[in-house]
């Protein structure tokens, strides 16, 4: 009796050793060394792409070199180089930043839906730390792998000038891009080591890494890497992109706050030179950067794409909140930038926004910059996407109660600690209605599930939209005179139009 007491006590002692052991595991660039979380394991630090340092600097991304030996992978990698933000926590930067994060629910599990989130920040902050940092969150632990990868924010990141045109014998600058293309690549490569299905790969951002997702769903380079999109606050519609030769202007005008003078390859040489500090202080005042349609990563206006029919055809989200106009203090966007840089005159909108515009010019300016970049993108590219592929459309509206006196309406990316489940408040409503859908979605490309309110896909050209606020239902229109206001701009602007 005794000794089969002893060899459950041994054979239990062994398989919790097993159990709490650090998981390795072998990707095609060498092996990494996790840590175990539960039943699950976080990976961090990953390098997914060569360091773009020195010479590197401003070309794209290029694979990691492989390594010998077991990595360890239980720290995050730097952020990449940024200025820092009032109220952001300071990490470790470096150049030497392409780095990515691998959380997975489950170390035996096969074949698991696979969520690449690219952080926001305005393309000028912030690290895939976001979402990771939250190990096994309510969304992982239902069964998904999370992938956070950092990508290159900045003039880092965005830059095009004539130098670098000539350089590469084509339009450039996205090396952002670059940088989300190989992390998806390496993904595909390398998903199902870690227990992921590469072929259920699901693409998601908010505000810069909604934007992201856009320009992902029209790179031709992107095709077959992911299966599904969710474009949080991501716009699409109204200073999405820039033009290549806009860009190289700017480029050029920011080598002349560096210091740097000389054109062609010598100047490039003497801007690659540069301390990471020059670089960051040659970029005073609100971020400014954006995609650019440099006819090779990105050949044409996201909208544009989507207009066509040139997207990735997969299905799509799209969304918005009621009060995006909280992040125009770091964007930059007031009454009179928006007079200046986009012809937008508000005395003018009061007529179209009337009684739901408020009564004060600050009301109506919040109404305006919301709608502007971020609502009317969220039906206009979910309604193009929809002549081609299954799209649905939401509109975040819900603030808890305690908050609504002084409240006006859910900020920029609101929704998102509800989704990934990021605090206690997230247990309540709607957060588990908002992980259901996405992990219908994830899983079956389609939100719709047992238990949850029907939520009925976008139709080309229409306003349909699911309303999320104390409760959820879809709407068949949405503030039809605004949001029709923004789509005939849009439509002026390029020649075409959102109806069929």
């Amino acid at each position: 009796m005794i000794g089969q007491r002893r060899l459950a006590l041994l054979v239990a002692g062994a398989a919790l050793l097993a159990a709490n052991r650090p998981p390795v595991v072998q990707t095609d660039a060498g092996a990494v060394r996790g840590e175990a979380v539960e039943a699950g394991a976080a990976f961090r630090g990953i390098p997914f792409a060569a360091p773009p340092v020195g010479p590197m600097r401003w070309r794209e991304a290029q694979r990691v070199r492989p390594w010998q030996g077991t990595r360890d992978a239980t720290r995050f990698g730097r952020d990449c180089p940024q200025l820092p933000r009032e109220g952001g926590k300071a990490h470790p930067q470096g150049e030497d930043c392409l780095t990515l994060n691998v959380i997975t629910p489950n170390r035996a599990a096969k074949g698991l839906p696979v969520l690449v989130s690219i952080h926001g920040g305005a393309y000028a902050f912030g690290s895939g730390r976001y979402i990771a940092e939250a190990g096994l969150s309510p969304l992982v632990r239902a069964g998904v792998i999370l992938v956070s990868p950092n990508y290159r924010v900045g003039r880092f990141g965005f830059l095009a000038h004539p130098a670098l045109t000539a350089e590469a014998g084509r339009g450039t600058g996205n090396f952002w891009l670059s940088d989300q293309l190989l992390a998806l690549d390496w993904v595909k490569r390398n998903i199902a080591r870690f227990g992921g299905d590469p072929a259920n790969v699901t693409i998601l951002g908010c505000s810069a890494g909604g934007s992201s997702v856009n320009s992902l769903m029209v790179a031709p380079a992107a095709r077959g890497l992911f299966a599904r999109a969710s474009v949080h606050s991501g716009g699409g519609f109204f200073n999405a992109t820039r033009p290549l030769a806009q860009a190289e202007r700017e480029g050029a005008e920011f080598a002349a706050r560096a210091g740097v003078a000389q054109p062609g390859a010598a100047g490039l040489a003497a801007l690659r030179r540069l301390p990471v500090g020059a670089v960051l202080a040659a970029d005073p005042g609100a971020p400014n950067f954006g995609a650019i349609v440099d006819g090779a990563l990105l050949p044409e206006p996201v909208s544009q794409g989507f207009a066509a029919g040139r997207q990735a055809h997969v299905p799509l989200i799209a969304g918005s909140t009621s009060d995006e106009a909280s992040v125009f203090g770091l964007m930059g966007f007031d009454a009179a930038v928006l007079k200046q840089r986009f012809g937008i005159d508000l005395a003018e909108l009061r007529k179209v926004y009337g009684a739901d515009g408020g009564t004060s010019d600050a009301q109506l300016l919040r109404k305006v910059q919301t709608d502007f970049i971020f609502t009317s993108a969220a039906l206009g590219m979910s309604a193009l996407a929809a002549r081609s592929t299954p799209a649905w459309t939401y509109h975040f509206d819900y603030v808890p109660p305690a908050q609504r006196s002084g409240s006006a309406g859910a900020p920029h990316c609101a929704d998102m600690p509800y989704l990934f489940g990021l605090d206690s408040a997230a247990e309540a409503w709607p957060g588990p209605l908002l992980r259901n859908y996405w992990l219908n979605f994830m899983r079956f490309g389609d939100p719709n599930g047992q238990g949850l309110p029907r939520w009925e896909q976008a139709i080309p050209g229409g306003q349909r939209v699911l309303l999320i606020d104390d409760v959820a239902a879809t709407a068949s229109t949405f503030r039809p005179a605004a949001v029709s206001f923004w789509h005939h701009r849009w439509a002026q602007a390029n020649g075409t139009s959102i109806l069929p």
